[in-house]
């Protein structure tokens, strides 16, 4: 005998489709994220000094064996900013204090850095190796101690920028002033 199939058993099976759209939508904006933020070439220069092309001499002539390269002179102008004051100094010489030691530029009475006295010194400087051939001679390093507060650093790169002026033309023939120091590096005191 034959038994008529149950109802429970019966599955109906439904047609389901993958929805791919969500996750399209979700590559539709990855991949142009991620296209501007990877880095695709990276760009690196080096220097070389390469020999002229021309028949210049040849480096087993006699005559440049001869003789000596010139180096070029350099400042090496430093300012060392410490708890007792401030000392300028140079690739030999350093500029003592009115005693004959200590720092350049002592702090004053009242405990700040004597900033009048920088910009002054800074003035005769710029006057005693302006146009003399330094090649340096626009550059001042500034290194500073621990405990140097950040604003007295920063006061000082204002009065090295604002103390000295160097006169340039510009494309249209005008006097355009620039400050003396273009390049102020800033350092740390390594004992």
């Amino acid at each position: 005998m034959a038994f008529k199939p149950s109802q429970r058993r019966t599955v109906k099976i439904e047609s389901t489709e993958l929805d791919l759209r969500p996750i399209m939508n979700m590559m539709c904006i990855l991949i142009p994220l991620l296209l501007s933020c990877s880095q695709f070439v990276k760009n690196s220069w080096l220097e070389l000094n390469l020999p002229p092309v021309g028949g210049g001499p040849s480096p087993n002539n006699s005559e440049t064996q001869d003789k000596p390269k010139e180096e070029p002179k350099k400042v090496g102008l430093k300012l060392v900013i410490t708890e007792k004051g401030m000392t300028l100094a140079g690739n030999t010489v350093i500029l003592a204090g009115e005693g004959g030691a200590g720092p350049t530029l002592p702090k004053l009475t009242d405990g700040r850095y004597d900033f009048d006295g920088l910009d002054k010194k800074i003035k005769d400087i710029v006057k005693t190796i302006g146009g003399k051939g330094f090649e340096d001679e626009r550059v001042i390093i500034i290194t500073a101690e621990d405990g140097i507060e950040y604003q007295s650093i920063v006061t000082t790169m204002d009065v090295l920028t604002l103390a000295a002026t160097k006169e340039l033309k510009d494309q249209a023939g005008k006097v355009v002033k620039e400050p003396w120091f273009v390049n102020i590096g800033v350092g740390k005191i390594l004992i």
